[in-house]
């Protein structure tokens, strides 16, 4: 079914809507700053964390998302540091992200909070199937691949209201619908907002281009494995949205993520556990 193109965002009020966040406005000068310390060779995990830890809500959520029982180090980790050593400085910088972006939902889109960390448990269980390093950066751009739509449920809520059920009826993905009715998609929005806290290109490639499999090919894997994470878990029940269509695999990412059947009935195995344990959850009660 194809809809008329009805813009109900003006693209470029938008986009400077959302570079600007005005609900979280300390957040991008925290990023900046951890991004200059990055460039600095002498900068050590140490003064990493001990920078990070004046923040002390900060550092509260973040030692609560990474020993929360679906970030896989239940009462493991206990400093700043610690969370440093064990995922990586770019993972960490994802999480400071997601535990204050999360937050901010209503509670009619828990659903796309409970598939985003789904399909982070699902894209560390293939990165790890197959032997892939930095598998908590996958488990990052999974955990954000779909930010663009947290920025549209909390920035425009009443629009994005109206491009869901447009969806439903017309029975199609729902990016596809947000560009006929928005005029861009919310891996667009994911785009935007990661070139403008400046997150590094192999977390902001795959929650960019997610939808689109042709991906630069530096990081066509890292594309490969959240899309593939995405299609898992929609099939498992675990959508964004209801009632809308799975979609088939491109042929492309079959052939970058070569799993088999029985491969991908282990892994959906694996994660059904803690799929089934974060319906009982918000948000709130992780971040």
């Amino acid at each position: 079914m194809k809809m008329e193109k009805e813009v109900i965002l003006d693209k470029i009020s938008f986009r400077k809507k959302v570079e600007q966040l005005s609900n979280l406005p300390t957040l991008p000068n925290l990023l900046d700053k951890f991004t200059r310390m990055l460039k600095d060779p002498k900068t050590s995990m140490a003064a990493f964390g001990k920078e990070l830890s004046k923040d002390q809500m900060l550092t509260s959520k973040i030692l609560k998302l990474v020993n929360s029982a679906f970030y896989g180090f239940p009462g493991r980790i206990s400093t700043v540091t610690n969370a440093l050593v064990l995922l990586g400085y770019d993972a960490l910088k994802g999480l400071i992200i997601s535990s204050n972006i999360f937050e901010n939902l209503s509670p009619e889109a828990y659903p796309l909070w409970h598939h985003s960390v789904t399909v982070s448990l699902a894209s560390r269980a293939i990165a790890r199937e197959l032997s892939l390093p930095d598998i908590e950066e996958f488990a990052v751009a999974g955990l954000l691949h779909d930010i663009g739509k947290v920025i549209l449920h909390v920035e425009a809520s009443e629009e994005y209201r109206t491009v869901i059920n447009q969806a439903k009826k017309a029975k199609q993905p729902i990016w596809q619908t947000e560009g006929e009715i928005l005029g861009f998609d919310h891996a667009n929005i994911g785009l935007w907002i990661c070139e403008e806290w400046k997150l590094p290109k192999k977390l902001t490639i795959p929650i960019g281009y997610h939808h689109m499999p042709a991906a630069p090919k530096e990081y066509h894997m890292r594309v490969a494995v959240v899309t593939m994470a995405d299609i898992l878990v929609r099939s498992m029940g675990g959508g964004a949205e209801d009632d809308l269509p799975l979609e088939t695999p491109d042929p492309i990412i079959e052939k970058q993520v070569p799993l088999t059947l029985k491969q991908i009935r282990k892994l959906i195995e694996g994660i059904v556990p803690e799929f089934e344990s974060l319906k009982r959850l918000a948000p709130k009660e992780i971040n």
